[in-house]
């Protein structure tokens, strides 16, 4: 089923939906979120009353993790934000589902301390490298998204098949059990999933998305319905403000961040503990952007590019973090 029909059967309009003010005169914004370490920074920023300093109340909505859904649900103005892996705008925008990336969540990485997204496969795998991968099945988290679309051009970038590479769709919660009991060859994962399986004794080949995409890309994104940034221009201005607050403050609190990781996911902290940490980045990183579209018509799955303004906020402001890494984290590259 395409990303068209999955969004018409959950039944949106483009309505754009309306604000509601708190008792203490804040703006309440519905956020629909996944919890995983990448968006861990909204947690904290919340919980520090970040948002609160600029007029706004977060409610967190915990979503599938679908992004046809998620589009959905902004549509219908049943919430104003969404957290998603960035291939889902363009793809919703080439659909005709008027939705635009107004800021970002996090980058990709290279580090002595463990990537940001692994491809994982069993200690005793014949797998050593993305090329190995034809002629297996690999678990990603949602079909048509940025996991199989880095998954597929590693692959080819290696001299692989990318066709006789088997993807299936298995939520990142459910990955871990689906490799063990062999149901899949690998799966694409990410943080604190990731680091779980490392520490249990199964090896990375690398990360699929550098690989396709090169370092210190942007994957994730918040998104939000065109006619909802068009209605409210002051209160997404404040959104941004308070944004590039919690970014800055998460990059600077590791300890923080790692035990909002530990409550907000469910890993043990342990296990957090030596995870390396995302990469936080506000603005829009337009040149991740463009990247990821034209893979995207390459591979086929858009007809054509759409023009960078119908799927950015042309008010965000260009993502400027993306220069300095994160207290404590090494970089590669």
């Amino acid at each position: 089923m395409g990303f068209a029909a999955s969004l018409t059967l959950a039944g949106c309009s483009s309505e754009g939906g309306g604000l509601q003010t708190t008792e203490s005169g804040r703006t309440r914004l519905v956020v629909d979120y996944n919890p995983t370490a990448n968006n861990a920074q909204l947690s904290l920023a919340i919980s520090r009353g970040l948002f609160q300093k600029h007029g706004i109340e977060i409610e967190q909505v915990p979503g599938s993790g679908a992004s046809a859904n998620s589009v959905a649900l902004l549509l219908n103005g049943q919430v104003n934000l969404a957290v998603t892996e960035i291939t889902a705008v363009p793809a919703a925008v080439g659909a005709r589902f008027p939705v635009q990336i107004v800021n970002s969540l996090s980058a990709d990485y290279r580090s002595p301390q463990g990537d940001a997204f692994s491809l994982v496969v069993p200690q005793d795998s014949p797998v050593r490298s993305f090329r190995d991968l034809a002629g297996r099945t690999v678990a990603v988290n949602g079909l048509k998204s940025l996991f199989d679309l880095t998954v597929t051009e590693a692959v080819r970038k290696e001299g692989g098949d990318p066709a006789a590479v088997r993807i299936i769709a298995v939520p990142f919660e459910d990955q871990l059990t689906a490799l063990r009991q062999g149901r899949v060859d690998a799966i694409s994962t990410i943080e604190p999933f990731a680091g779980q399986l490392l520490a249990g004794g199964f090896r990375s080949i690398g990360n699929p998305s550098t690989a396709a995409l090169g370092p210190r890309s942007v994957a994730a994104v918040l998104m939000a319905s065109r006619d909802f940034v068009q209605r409210n221009p002051d209160v997404m201005r404040r959104f941004t403000e308070a944004w590039a607050e919690a970014t800055r403050y998460a990059n600077d609190h590791p300890d923080e961040v790692r035990q909002t990781i530990a409550s907000t996911t469910g890993a043990p902290a342990e296990t957090v503990a030596r995870l390396p940490l995302p990469w936080y980045v506000s603005g829009v990183d337009r040149r991740s952007a463009q990247l990821i579209t034209k893979l995207m018509v390459d591979q086929g799955r858009l007809e054509s590019e759409p023009a960078l303004t119908d799927y950015t906020w042309a008010e965000a402001p260009d993502a400027t973090d993306l220069t300095t890494p994160p207290r404590g984290l090494e970089i590669s590259g």
